[in-house]
């Protein structure tokens, strides 16, 4: 990845966070005035200190997670070493069995203290050679730092929210003081208070899938294999729709979803990308066609059908 789209991609990164504080500190001016712009700001501090000490182990608990150890998947865990290896990761990131028919993986923690997670679904319908497409991925996330800077997305986009929703409760406690002239109401932070939400999310959204192309880009240097993970996208993709056809009884809802929308970028798009990269000159870590990893029996006994979770994932 060559320097230029490096500090595109910080300058593009610190452009979203600017926009971010500037309404989450609006919204505390509309609130409290000049004091709510330092409680926003201590406010935003607090989550820079806060958000990379979560412990990963606290996260993946969640989701019910379960902790591989090397003996446990020692194929997997040789995976991760060659790709940590390859992206001088400082630390080797830990790997969680995910007892769900949901297909997915996801990576939490800094480059110092991560895990991956790896569902069941996942483990079972991709070959070897998409899963370590897939780990690359995910490794590309875990070296750029790319959790925390979504972690703090996130969060803002969250207290934004709350912050949106106080100002309606007060709002609608004063109505009854408003019909009666005792007080005013500005209808022009009213409206900020309406689409403060709505902006922080399409903000937080845009940053998502620009992370999503450089770690697309990223996992292709360190696989050398760009065909790979085009083929676990597809196959994502196919599961993703029988997943939600099931779920909600209908079909060819992606094609409905606006890209504004989508926290990820089109499946297609990201394969025409990765088909279209040139391959480098790294060799490709090998892989073998007919490996399958074999879960122990006593981690599968709880998978767990696709359920909603208050953190807003299916899992």
């Amino acid at each position: 990845m060559t320097v230029s789209h490096n500090l595109k991609n910080f300058i593009h990164t610190l452009a979203l966070f600017l926009c971010m504080g500037a309404i989450l500190s609006l919204l505390g001016f509309i609130l409290a005035g000049a004091t709510g712009i330092l409680w926003a700001a201590a406010l935003g501090v607090m989550i820079l200190v806060i958000s990379p000490n979560i412990s990963p182990s606290f996260i993946f608990s969640m989701y019910k997670g379960k902790l591989l150890s090397e003996n446990d998947a020692p194929r997997l865990y040789q995976i991760i070493r060659e790709l940590a290896a390859r992206a001088d990761l400082p630390s080797l990131p830990a790997i969680y069995y995910l007892p769900s028919q949901i297909m997915n993986a996801f990576s939490v923690g800094t480059s110092e203290n991560s895990a991956i997670g790896l569902s069941d679904a996942l483990l079972n319908s991709l070959s070897e050679r998409e899963i370590i497409a897939v780990l690359a991925h995910e490794i590309s996330h875990i070296r750029h730092n790319d959790v925390r800077v979504m972690t703090y997305a996130d969060i803002i986009s969250r207290v934004t929210s709350a912050l949106s929703l106080t100002g309606f409760l007060l709002i609608f406690f004063n109505l009854p003081l408003y019909f009666m002239g005792l007080v005013t109401i500005s209808w022009s932070a009213l409206g900020v208070l309406v689409m403060a939400p709505t902006i922080m999310s399409s903000l937080q959204l845009s940053l998502s899938r620009m992370k999503e192309f450089d770690a697309d880009r990223h996992a292709v240097l360190l696989t050398g294999d760009p065909e790979g993970l085009a083929m676990a996208l597809r196959k994502l993709k196919l599961y993703e729709s029988s997943v939600f056809d099931m779920l909600f009884g209908r079909s060819g809802h992606g094609a409905s979803i606006p890209s504004i929308l989508r926290t990820h970028p089109e499946t297609e798009e990201r394969i025409k990308q990765l088909l279209s990269l040139k391959k480098p000159s790294r060799q490709t870590l090998q892989y073998s066609i007919h490996e399958k990893f074999y879960i122990p029996a006593h981690y599968r006994k709880s998978i767990r059908k696709p359920r909603w979770h208050l953190g807003g994932f299916w899992y």
